[in-house]
């Protein structure tokens, strides 16, 4: 059977059909909006809040509508080091709302959190995934509103410039005469969340952020920090931690928790959390990420005992079934 043959059978499920229509008529919609002057990282963020269309979809739809419609310019860079400096993410913003003749994209890849999209010309947009982390691919999407590939260009020279905190001399041509639209704020996707009993007296935990528009495909908390308190981090902790943590992702779906130490991000706890290399009053960190967050208080506070000598509670079941905490 032809490719092609085998693309229109999957359309003979009603299913694939009525999602691939779903899809052409998102993507029709957006080409509209962008004639209105609407920025492409706001309708995206917007549509994936209405469950319009999928985290999936976005990297499909910016290569269709940027890269083959629009024939944006765009660089793909893997960072040379972190940046976090938020002085620097708020000349970024600044600049590009002013900057009306030009439409902006920046496709950070993330390693838990897949692709997030920031509009440059929003810092609250930036301020959405907090660092950019070294060694990790951003792909920075131009175009200009009169079609003029040479000022894209410049546009972009100008934006790894200011990501690496250099002057920059203002282009009378980034400057248009009709101001782009702004997708009106709905209501907050991530509830309120409080600190969980028993956290560190000497640093209180941040409460997770109440986003107003989405600003990339998945929302996330800050980070929080978790004090160990027994004696050392061992093996008994590290599995009370494996099970309170498989039992939230099993009871929150498409969330996932991120632990960090001493900055690094964490894949395994088994290869980091070794005999003596966490001590008492050493500090882990961990963040949700996912669609829609909740229960994070009792996430930290279940962590908090794993990380003491209470952690046996969390031991004590049928190995073949997940805790059932959540």
């Amino acid at each position: 059977m032809s490719t092609q043959s085998k693309l229109y059978t999957n359309l003979s499920q009603r299913s694939n059909f009525n999602g691939t229509l779903r899809y052409v008529v998102s993507v029709t919609d957006i080409v509209g909006r962008l004639g209105n002057n609407e920025n492409i990282c706001d309708i995206l963020c917007e549509l994936l809040q209405n469950q319009v269309i999928s985290q999936q979809q976005i990297l499909p739809i910016i290569a269709l509508v940027l890269k083959e419609k629009l024939k944006a310019s765009y660089i793909s860079k893997n960072l040379d080091a972190s940046i976090d400096n938020k002085t620097i993410f708020s000349k970024l913003a600044k600049n590009f709302s002013r900057w009306n003749a030009i439409d902006t994209l920046l496709a950070y890849h993330h390693p838990y959190l897949g692709v997030s999209i920031v509009n440059p010309a929003r810092l609250e947009s930036w301020e959405s995934i907090e660092t950019l982390k070294e060694n990790e691919l951003i792909v920075f999407y131009a175009y200009s509103r009169k079609g003029k590939i040479e000022v894209a260009e410049k546009a972009i020279v100008a934006f790894f410039k200011m990501l690496n905190d250099q002057k920059v001399n203002e282009n009378p041509d980034f400057i248009g005469s009709i101001a782009p639209k702004v997708v009106q704020k709905n209501a907050p996707v991530v509830a309120k969340t409080k600190s969980a009993p028993g956290a560190p007296s000497r640093k209180a935990s941040p409460k997770p952020k109440q986003v107003d528009v989405p600003t990339g495909a998945l929302q996330h908390t800050p980070k929080y920090s978790v004090q160990v308190t027994n004696e050392l981090f061992h093996n008994g902790n590290v599995e009370a931690w494996k099970n309170i943590i498989e039992s939230y992702h099993l009871s929150h779906a498409n969330c996932k928790v991120i632990v960090y130490h001493e900055g690094e991000l964490i894949q395994d706890l088994n290869a980091l959390f070794k005999w003596g290399k966490v001590k008492n009053g050493g500090v882990i960190l961990f963040q949700v990420v996912g669609p829609l967050i909740k229960n994070v208080s009792r996430l930290q506070k279940y962590l908090i005992e794993g990380a003491s000598p209470r952690f046996e509670a969390f031991m004590k079941h049928d190995v073949n079934k997940t805790l059932q905490l959540f």
